[in-house]
């Protein structure tokens, strides 16, 4: 996989962990408890 190859997929998927961590029903369920804290966590570390 060249270089840009691999920049464009982990834009790409950087863009989708975003619209996921952003996403009300993910809020939601971090809210109700439904979504291990730990999983909640790593996902914001992975944005900042």
């Amino acid at each position: 996989m060249e270089p840009i190859e691999i920049l464009k997929q982990f834009n790409s998927c950087y863009l989708k962990i975003q619209a996921i961590a952003q996403d009300e029903t993910w809020l939601l369920l971090i809210a109700d408890k439904k979504i291990d804290p730990e999983a909640a966590t790593h996902l914001a570390d992975v944005l900042h």
